[in-house]
């Protein structure tokens, strides 16, 4: 099955030329014969055959230009069909000539990288791992080679594909740990993927555990003022998850002294409403969802947490006010129309019940909300 990234690189194999070698035809490898149909292998022109003496045949360069092109193709593409002969077809070759298979792929994956190469650094480095699929040298290569190349599509403005190499790489970083659990480089690596997803505990975790583990200066001071930076986002990332657990008492004591240096963070404020509610403190609820209506008028979460607040206090005429609000900057959104329904059916108007229950139901027939509605109707 091929990974997330392969269709990006398939194009690749536009640059092999394809020759038949005759099931008849002397390959002089001990050990190997040409299929009774004969074989298709690939040649590329613009291989730097740097394991090859100048004094050696010139039959045998051109097997290793087969031979280089094979390890490249299956770099590119992993369920090519002749995959398994050719595996067949290079183990002979590496037994005839002492030929390294993993050092020479690493190596050109190394000079290909060096020159700007990066889809060729790439496809060599996955024919490396296909063979050694454990080797945290080769698996980490692969993680810097996929995040330049996340790099460059991001700088394109293609967002699917940044992603799915970005995601290559934390997976590729994450097998590494999970392999040696000692590779320092690697936790330094994830700690900026985890960053990137906002994920701030497990990249101060992961940060800290490179330190733990040693690393050179300059990337122990680089950690350092990361760390500092990030500080107030991992206290608020602990108070958001002991809010959701149920635990508000405990996320406001790291919530609420991050107001001060953060007034205008909407995020942090709706996170202590919603603890203040939790506790039964309405009142503060409120008025931290008033902060952020001071600042986002128009932030819909914080609309519709309001009309849920004045709900719960009976006031269905001030729900109504912020739902309505909210219904008008987010139209068709079915969970907004569905309350906003049913706000109108408990002070009795069942035209306008009706009118916004029906419009949920046509935009999403099958939510399960909606449908309750429907049936209070």
């Amino acid at each position: 099955m091929r990974d997330r990234i392969e269709k990006y690189i398939l194009d690749k194999s536009e640059e092999l030329v394809f020759i038949t070698i005759n099931n008849n035809s002397e390959m002089g490898l001990d050990g190997y014969n040409v299929p009774y149909e004969g074989l298709k292998v690939p040649m590329k022109s613009n291989v730097l055959v740097k394991s090859i003496q100048e004094n050696k045949a010139q039959e045998e360069l051109n097997m290793m230009s087969i031979v280089d092109a094979m390890l490249f193709l299956q770099g590119i593409d992993s369920e090519f069909v002749y995959n398994e002969e050719y595996d067949k077809f290079i183990n002979a070759f590496s037994v005839k000539t002492n030929f390294d298979i993993l050092s020479y792929l690493g190596y050109i994956s190394n000079i290909s990288f060096n020159n700007g190469e990066i889809t060729d650094a790439l496809a060599y480095i996955k024919s490396y791992l296909r063979r050694s699929q454990e080797d945290i040298m080769a698996l980490y290569q692969y993680s810097i080679i996929c995040q330049e190349i996340s790099t460059r599509y991001q700088k394109d403005e293609d967002l699917i594909a940044m992603n799915d190499f970005l995601m290559e790489a934390l997976s590729s970083l994450e097998k590494i740990i999970d392999i040696d659990d000692s590779f320092a480089l690697a936790y330094y690596q994830l700690g900026f993927h985890y960053l990137n997803q906002k994920q701030f505990i497990k990249s101060k975790l992961v940060w800290e555990k490179a330190l733990d583990l040693g690393l050179e200066e300059s990337l122990v001071f680089e950690i350092r003022d990361n760390l500092e930076k990030i500080d107030y986002k991992v206290n608020y990332e602990k108070g958001y998850n002991l809010v959701f657990q149920g635990r508000a008492e405990e996320g406001l004591e790291l919530l609420l002294p991050l107001e001060e240096e953060n007034p205008d963070w909407w995020n942090l404020l709706f996170i202590i409403s919603l603890a203040y509610k939790s506790l039964g403190e309405m009142g503060n609820a409120k008025r931290y969802l008033e902060k952020i209506l001071i600042i986002r008028p128009t932030q819909v979460d914080t609309l519709v947490e309001m009309a849920l607040c004045l709900a719960e206090e009976g006031n269905l005429n001030g729900t109504i006010e912020y739902l309505t609000k909210a219904s008008k900057l987010k139209k068709d959104d079915p969970e907004i129309l569905c309350n906003l329904g049913m706000a109108y059916l408990q002070i009795g108007d069942y035209d306008e019940a009706k009118y916004y229950i029906e419009r949920a139901y046509e935009i999403d027939p099958l939510d399960e909300v909606t449908i309750a509605c429907m049936k209070q109707l």
